[in-house]
């Protein structure tokens, strides 16, 4: 269970398909996103914004900062940042973007989002206050509604965020390897046996429709299957999860008792 379509059911349905034509493991289109992104920004054919386009929109040195609510009354692209903005996006105050990234029709980047490039935020997608996103694509309809870090995922149809979610993406580095020197790469267990993802920082792949409760983080190289729970607060181990399953971590009741005076 490592092909894309095991976590994305309905890729069909995503106009960016193409990203995991690949006949390999669904990671593969971490490693391939900012190579995408800029090639269907180039083919997109996307005239450049005028000035009536970029209305509310700062440009300067690759960033967008919204200085009001933008809508995009038509899909056009801003050549200078690499970012292209199609039809009926929304961008609110106070969100930075950097290019590479391609925001699809109807997504929303709300106020004090930071996309950090190599971003892929699909159809009525949403990336929400003060979340960042690093080299990562949002399928239909995904959410990263508050307070989250989405770095080198892949977020499926219909998949959910609660506030303060972390897709972690990096694992704990000795001195040599923070210095690049033997940088190993992220390996996870499929079957009780090793596969290599060759993705030095590797986050999650959140399958289709899984909702993900508030405060919880995910390990690097965690692969959830559609229709997942997990429950707030819960730290998930790395590796493959099955779809459909309730993922709780904390097993320990709370304890309530009187507080003292």
């Amino acid at each position: 269970m490592i092909s894309p379509n095991d976590y994305f059911p309905r890729l069909d349905a995503f106009p960016h398909a193409a990203l995991f034509s690949g006949a390999g493991p669904v990671w593969e289109a971490v490693g391939a996103l900012e190579a995408y992104i800029r090639g269907a920004i180039e083919s997109s054919g996307a005239p450049e914004g005028g000035e009536a386009d970029r209305a509310g929109l700062l440009v300067e040195e690759g960033l967008i900062s919204s200085q009001g609510l933008f809508v995009a009354a038509k899909t056009f692209l801003i050549g200078c940042a690499g970012i292209l903005i199609e039809k009926g996006v929304r961008i609110e105050p106070g969100a930075v973007l950097k290019g590479p990234t391609l925001l699809c029709a109807g997504a929303e980047i709300r106020h004090g989002a930071y996309l950090r490039g190599s971003c892929l935020i699909g159809p009525g997608a949403i990336v929400g206050h003060a979340t960042e996103v690093k080299n990562a694509a949002f399928l239909n309809h995904a959410e990263a509604g508050h307070f989250a870090y989405v770095g080198d995922s892949l977020l499926g149809a219909d998949a959910n965020l609660g506030a303060g979610t972390k897709l972690a993406n990096l694992e704990f580095r000795t001195e040599d390897e923070k210095s690049g020197k033997n940088v190993r790469s992220i390996v996870i267990r499929i079957d009780g046996k090793p596969a290599d993802t060759g993705l030095r920082k590797f986050g999650a792949v959140v399958g289709e429709h899984t909702e993900i409760g508030c405060n919880a983080v995910t390990s690097p190289g965690t692969l959830l299957g559609p229709g997942c729970w997990i429950t707030p607060n819960t730290t998930v181990p790395k590796g493959v999860y099955p779809p459909s399953h309730l993922i709780r971590g904390g097993k320990e009741k709370p304890t309530v008792v009187p507080r003292k005076r």
